[in-house]
């Protein structure tokens, strides 16, 4: 490839990104992971969480989510022309009485900005890097909840989130992140749901995912009710 097919190359690409930063909030999916909007919403699995987001402008919001079961995520997403870039705190409780607290910053690119729409499926690849602790009890010591083993790791992830609207109202939301890091640390997540939108604001989500890494487990199965202001 020459340098003049080169450049036009990247010009193409260039617009095609922006064009997908400037595409009106309104006009994307309620699940879209690139939509800069305020919203609230709640969720139910094995535990009730409150969760939601705050638009500063068109291309900033923070994010926050809180559950009675202790867990919570704060972070921010800023909307660049290629795409989505996140980064977020968080901290979770897996099986066995594991605490595990991650850092991570990621992005999501949207391939329909470049014409790859397979089906109409709207995909969204995404990679990032994170820093996880996890904190593990051992039942085998009696004040195990005193003085429990900790184990840190570095790495990064990738993965895919695909949605395919079935109607104006109906979509169907699947994906997967694979991650793997220092100290032996590995690890995915794989989900799926169906997303009914009862307005443009209101949307009811049913969904599952399944959690492993080294760490421990977890298997979520559950339903949101998400309002956009």
């Amino acid at each position: 490839m020459t340098s003049v097919q080169t450049c036009l190359a990247t010009m193409v690409i260039i617009d095609a990104s922006a064009s997908w930063a400037q595409t009106g909030e309104n006009e994307k999916l309620s699940d879209d992971p690139t939509k800069i909007v305020t919203k609230i919403g709640v969720r139910y699995s094995d535990f009730g969480t409150l969760f939601g987001s705050v638009a500063f402008g068109p291309v900033t919001k923070i994010n926050i989510s809180v559950s009675e079961d202790d867990q919570w995520r704060i972070g921010g997403s800023y909307l660049f022309d290629f795409g989505i870039v996140n980064f977020s705190a968080s901290e979770q409780e897996l099986e066995g009485g594991v605490k595990q607290t991650q850092y991570a910053i990621g992005t999501f690119v949207p391939l329909a900005a470049f014409g790859v729409q397979p089906k109409g499926w709207l995909l969204f690849p995404a990679l990032g890097a994170n820093y996880t602790d996890g904190r593990i009890s051992n039942s085998d010591f009696e004040f195990a909840d005193a003085f429990p083993a900790e184990i840190a790791s570095k790495g990064g992830y990738i993965g895919i989130l695909g949605l395919k609207p079935l109607s104006e109202r109906w979509v169907v939301k699947t994906g997967g992140v694979l991650s793997a890091g220092s100290n032996d640390y590995s690890g995915y997540t794989i989900g799926a749901g169906l997303t009914f939108n009862a307005s443009p604001e209101d949307s009811i989500s049913v969904f599952g995912s399944h959690i492993d890494n080294s760490f421990g487990t977890r298997d979520l199965v559950g339903i949101s009710y998400t309002h956009e202001f």
